[in-house]
């Protein structure tokens, strides 16, 4: 017996119940389950306000939120914002899910994981070292404890039944020279290149001073990879979930993305990867984790190897695909209350987009410029195609929102996009007096949960239907209650990605009829 049917045994043995009696106790039972969050990690004194404790009483013991207090000391020391995180993850063990996708910012990161050359030449210390002899450095010591911490704080998951699978995000694999312990004017030593300059401008899209290395993505795989290796083995996997992970794809350099998606043709193996899961018969699920911020190509999705993986993934029946990222492709805008904000292209723009829609081109005719993005579009495109779910963080809130094909091209299907950004970092919404010129968070609907910790949980049903459910407690740290907003009883359908490849198929049929009338028609000179 595995563990996730030993604790359900255990669990249902009052209602006198099995593992194989599960069923039996729904009309349409949850068959599978997982749930999915991002961004635990905080910055380096920088916390959200509500983090900041103050102690109103010195004389005695406690505390209170503050906004002029001290960063949990704790918090400080691992970056990771531990009272909220650790909330969310007792309440996923509570859901009892089969997997939690992890969406990123696992660590604040930000730095460059290399030996610096002059590790010995400077005074004993290393080229990052700056300010006092107690800094943890080099980058990559600092960064390995942070995946350390993190990774205890994940580890009684896999004893109560959920495997835990780690999605790369820009604070894992971006370098970004002004991040603390730098600055602008003191920036740190290894993100310069060869032309002595801050950020990497021989690569593409690099407008935020922030680029990703291939020693950061080297960090990541050396922190996670046995998470994502046991995907081949099985060992842990299926003993954990109950389930065996089939066709990994994407492990390898030789079937992670290339040049075509990365531009530099770095290795994204163990960064961008799948695999499936029978979850019953006729209900195989596709996961699809993407790297959105590949060495080389930052702030873009992988179109070329996601066509080639969704293609080989429908040719296999797969009914349902989900896609896990850690950038949104349509940034939400917490301040549409207020007149004059926009998440459009430019990054000018309040608060400006965010995601994959931050990487545009600009064209220009007779002095008024137009903002395009075409690889989220693509990407956005090939979601609609195949009927799938994307998941994100980066943004520090929740929301669910629906978003067409930006091309126009795939109808049939209008695909959600989940923002769960909201797993402890400090969150985009600033309260008054945290920031120059904040206006107060407002809390009028749709606005309600912007400065909520959130997850979401994903159920598979036995019929196929998948429903979400989106889970979360103040930024006071209210108790855990059911975000009923965002919550979406019929996620997708029963084998929804099959039925969108179908008229998909179907409408390119038809188009390539009506063309070839059109051609014989005008061949005929029926046509003028």
């Amino acid at each position: 017996m595995n563990l996730r049917c030993l604790l359900a045994t255990l669990t249902l043995a009052a209602a006198g119940l099995g593992c194989a009696g599960i069923s039996s106790a729904q009309s349409d039972p949850v068959i599978f389950s997982f749930s999915t969050v991002g961004d635990s990690r905080t910055d380096p004194n920088k916390a959200d306000a509500t983090t900041f404790l103050a102690n109103p009483e010195p004389t005695q013991e406690g505390g209170a939120p503050s906004l002029t207090g001290t960063i949990l000391p704790q918090d400080n020391m691992w970056v990771t914002n531990t009272e909220a995180y650790s909330t969310i993850l007792n309440g996923i063990k509570g859901q009892n899910p089969n997997l939690l996708f992890f969406n990123g910012d696992i660590i604040f990161g930000y730095g460059r994981p290399i030996l610096p050359s002059d590790w010995v030449t400077a005074n004993g210390k290393p080229n990052s070292f700056t300010t006092t002899e107690n800094d943890v450095s080099p980058d990559a010591v600092f960064e390995y404890i942070q995946y350390a911490f993190w990774r205890g704080l994940i580890a009684p998951l896999f004893l109560s039944g959920t495997y835990v699978i780690p999605v790369p995000g820009n604070h894992e694999t971006q370098c970004s020279y002004s991040a603390e312990p730098y600055s602008s004017s003191s920036p740190n030593p290894n993100c310069n290149n060869a032309s002595g300059t801050f950020t990497n401008t021989s690569w593409p899209n690099n407008l935020t001073g922030k680029t990703a290395y291939p020693e950061n993505e080297n960090m990541f795989r050396y922190n996670m990879i046995d998470l994502i290796n046991d995907l081949k083995a099985n060992i842990r996997f299926s003993n954990v979930t109950g389930y065996f992970a089939q066709n990994p794809n994407g492990l390898t350099p030789a079937t992670a993305p290339g040049i075509s998606d990365t531009v530099s043709g770095n290795n994204q193996a163990y960064l961008t990867y799948s695999f499936d899961i029978q979850a019953a018969t006729g209900v195989l699920l596709h996961f699809v984790i993407i790297n959105t911020d590949p060495s080389g190509n930052d702030g873009t999705a992988p179109v070329n190897w996601l066509t080639a993986d969704f293609q080989a993934a429908a040719a296999r029946g797969v009914s349902n695909i989900f896609v896990f990222g850690h950038k949104p492709a349509f940034t939400y805008n917490y301040l549409s209350a207020t007149p004059g904000t926009s998440v459009l292209p430019p990054t000018t723009n309040n608060p400006g987009p965010g995601g994959l829609d931050a990487t545009y081109t600009t064209t220009t005719v007779n002095g008024v410029p137009t903002y395009s993005s075409p690889n989220r579009d693509a990407f956005w495109s090939l979601i609609a195609e195949y009927g799938a779910t994307y998941f994100s963080g980066h943004e520090h809130t929740v929301n669910v929102s629906t978003h067409a094909d930006p091309t126009g091209t795939y109808t049939a299907i209008t695909p959600y996009q989940v923002i769960v950004g909201s797993g402890g970092s400090p969150f985009d919404d600033k309260l008054v007096g945290t920031c120059p010129n904040c206006a107060e968070p407002n809390s009028a609907p749709p606005h309600q949960y912007d400065r909520y910790y959130a997850w979401a949980t994903v159920s598979v049903h036995q019929s196929g239907k998948i429903s979400l459910q989106v889970s979360g407690f103040s930024d006071q740290f209210s108790p855990v209650q059911d975000l009923t907003l965002y919550d979406v009883s019929t996620l997708q359908t029963a084998g929804q990605a099959q039925t969108a490849v179908e008229l998909a198929a179907r409408k390119k049929k038809k188009a390539a009829l009506i063309e070839r009338r059109a051609n014989q028609l005008l061949a005929a000179g029926d046509v003028k």
